[in-house]
């Protein structure tokens, strides 16, 4: 197996890996086809994805590497400290790039009357505005907080920007730490209303006033990131609900795991930096100097405040597809026809809000049934079951109360949904529930009617116009009969069913893809025909891997859409030499998961839909659902989604042989987001060929033809 900067054996390690994915959305901000605003959302996007990355990822290497400092990791044959510091290398870099691109992206803002200035570049008069909002609002905001032997060091709170100042008189030198005051803006517009200037930097201009009667030596800015993936140690004997309540308060406990250090470097500045790191227990390959303003997020409320302003700036206004003569009983009646597929955002998620808010308001619905993982602030999803349990229906709601970063909000939805008289439970022990499951139960004219609808992304209206996802609507008895079965199994007790059609983890989806793999290998031994084609957001499960190696040892075409991490090594020879993998970065946030079976010509592929990407965790750690896609219609939606993904290029990068992703060329300008958003028609009119021409692309070749002639 040959050798690459990233892995020494035949696997890339999956957080190396996904820092390729973050440094592929830095990359979207110097892409000339986005939007300039729309350039800086994705700088805030990358630096939102990096704190979850060091909350959650980075510390088990961390502590991976103080428990264990000579194991080796099992996929890349390195010690955890050497995959710190090659990760510590990669972001690194990373971070510069993204700076350099937002500076860059800052000062194209000033041909559109907005600008960010320094301290140094405020007129008089600006300065005079800024020492009055000083003076009246912010002084009186701020602690600054000693350390030395009678101040305890304080707790920095987590992902704030802080201040670390170093004063002295005399002979004596102190250094203190200032918070920025919570409820100020980041950035505070002046009078002129075209200029900003950092919150902090107009504390750092007024240190003398804070500090009266010290000399100022150095300041700094500073921001800590926390493990926040504190094990949750589940016990059989104890409520789960009461048993998060108390997780969510502990896990606030964890360890810093990244210090950001914003301002000058100098060989005194960098002294007090190690003096804070050690004070953190952190290491130097835990410590970034930042190239500009800490915290990127920021963007998001700029982009917010000059949207309406500078509207050009921004992608131009788009709403999917709402399929309005699909409503009610009508859709209901379409479901029992045929088997519908949508594609969000490009049809709206509003098929599926109407779905069960129709049913919720139905007289004829008898019961509900339904999983929940992540939902909105304002979840109609929610409102929809509430309603339909206070109208007297037997609503059954799956909550996962461990879905990371959302357990107090479900913790909260839980109550709600109790108040209103749903049955809640929290599903399985020691697995999380991430299936999208509803089952909808109907009494019309002395028969039951059952609707199911499975889909790849959350309930949640809100990331449903942002993420790519598919919803799957079917009323056919072998489908309602395993989702009937599926949520008896997580609401009761019962052995685990054996499903018709659906196939359920823990294992269930590997063993499926396993011997779907094999299927298709068999078919090319014996006819040279077949072919394998999976879109996910993750590629790191080690048996699914070794299973594409060896259909690609055989001469197997495989193609692999992978947004994220990716830890297979594609184009080896003689060894992975046939697989080809992409990633898709793009306006829209790739969340989709097709896994798609060719076989001999004669032989219709098969084409599965699922809530799980082929990670390992969610082969057997969750509770997923991969359902088969089988009308022709639905059939071939998907075969267009994935020829269109095979045909992107505008968005599209390429894995290499050597570990790095690369575009390839501009000869081809196919954007497969733009062609679905221009085509998103009802489902069962939708075109078979991405390739077939719009109306101004036949006329343009008519006129080519023409002008061909005429020359």
């Amino acid at each position: 197996m040959e050798k690459s900067e990233f892995t020494n054996l035949n696997y890339y390690h999956r957080d190396l890996s996904w820092l390729l994915f973050n440094q592929r959305v830095i990359e979207e901000a110097q892409d000339p086809s986005n939007p300039l605003l729309e350039q800086l959302r994705f700088l805030g996007i990358a630096s939102s994805n990096l704190d979850e990355f060091f909350m959650v990822r980075v510390p088990s290497i961390q502590s991976l590497a103080r428990v264990a400092p000579q194991k080796k990791d099992d996929r890349t044959g390195w010690t955890h400290a050497e995959v710190l510091l090659k990760l510590y290398e990669i972001n690194l870099n990373n971070t510069y790039t993204q700076y350099q691109y937002f500076n860059r992206n800052i000062e194209k803002l000033a041909d559109h009357d907005v600008s960010i200035l320094a301290n140094e570049q405020m007129s008089a008069e600006q300065r005079a505005e800024v020492t009055d909002y000083f003076t009246r609002l912010l002084l009186p905001s701020i602690t600054p907080i000693g350390i030395d032997a009678y101040h305890a060091f304080p707790h920095i709170a987590e992902k704030k920007i802080h201040l670390f100042v170093q004063v002295h008189k005399g002979e004596r030198t102190e250094q203190a730490v200032i918070p920025l005051p919570p409820l100020f803006q980041r950035l505070h517009k002046l009078s002129d209303g075209k200029s900003y200037i950092y919150l902090e930097q107009i504390i750092a201009l007024h240190l003398p006033e804070i500090f009266v009667g010290w000399q100022i030596d150095q300041y700094f800015f500073f921001r800590i990131t926390y493990d926040n993936d504190l094990e949750f140690q589940e016990d059989s004997d104890e409520d789960l609900f009461t048993q998060m309540e108390e997780y969510v308060v502990e896990r606030k406990k964890g360890l810093p795991s990244r210090l950001e250090i914003g301002g000058v470097w100098s060989e005194a500045v960098e002294k007090n930096v190690l003096y804070l790191a050690d004070m953190l227990k952190l290491k130097p390959r835990d410590l970034y100097w930042v190239p500009g303003p800490l915290d990127l997020t920021f963007v998001s409320s700029l982009i917010k405040e000059l949207a309406p302003a500078l509207p050009k700036l921004l992608y131009p206004p788009y709403k999917g597809n709402p399929h309005a003569q699909l409503r009610g009983a009508t859709l209901f009646k379409a479901i029992e026809k045929n088997d519908l597929l949508f594609q969000h955002p490009y049809d709206s998620f509003e098929v599926v809000l109407d779905f069960l808010e129709s049913a919720a308001s139905d007289p004829h619905t008898i019961a509900i049934k339904e999983t929940l993982y992540r939902m909105a602030p304002d979840s109609r999803i929610i409102a929809a079951l509430k309603k339909a349990a206070l109208k007297g229906k037997q609503v059954t709601v799956l909550v996962e109360l461990k879905a990371r970063f959302d357990e107090e909000h479900n913790l909260h939805w839980v109550q709600e949904l109790e108040k209103a008289g749903c049955y809640v439970s929290y599903g399985l022990q020691h697995l999380k529930t991430h299936s999208k499951a509803t089952l909808i139960v109907k009494k019309e004219q002395g028969k039951i009617k059952q609707y199911v609808h499975l889909g790849t992304g959350n309930y949640n209206e809100d990331t449903a116009t942002l993420y790519t996802d598919l919803s799957f609507f079917t009323a056919k008895a072998d489908y309602v009969e395993d989702v009937t079965e599926f949520f008896n199994y997580l609401s009761g007790y019962r052995e685990i069913p054996d499903y018709r059609e659906i196939a359920v983890s823990p294992m269930g989806i590997q063993d499926m893809l396993l011997e779907k793999i094999g299927a298709v290998m068999q078919s090319y031994r014996t006819t040279q025909q077949g072919a394998i084609c999976f879109k996910m957001n993750s590629l790191t499960d080690k048996a699914i891997i070794d299973k594409l190696y060896e259909a690609s040892q055989l001469g197997v075409p495989i193609d692999l859409i992978v947004r994220g991490s990716c830890c297979l090594k594609p184009g080896i020879k003689n060894f992975s030499e046939t697989i080809q993998v992409t990633s898709i970065v793009g306006r829209f946030l790739e969340h989709s998961r097709i896994y798609g079976f060719w076989y001999a010509n004669d032989q219709a592929p098969e084409l599965w839909i699922s809530s799980a990407d082929a990670m390992t965790r969610n082969m057997k750690k969750r509770i997923e659902v991969a359902t088969p896609v089988k009308s022709p219609a639905t059939v071939t939606k998907l075969v267009t989604m994935l020829e269109a993904f095979k045909k992107d290029r505008r968005k599209a990068y390429f894995l290499e042989d050597d570990g790095h992703y690369k575009r390839h060329g501009t000869d081809n300008d196919f954007s497969s987001q733009i062609y679905f958003m221009e085509n998103n028609q009802s489902p069962d009119l939708l075109p078979s060929d991405p390739d077939k021409d719009s109306l101004l692309a036949k006329i343009r070749k008519l006129w080519q033809a023409y002008a061909k002639k005429a020359n």
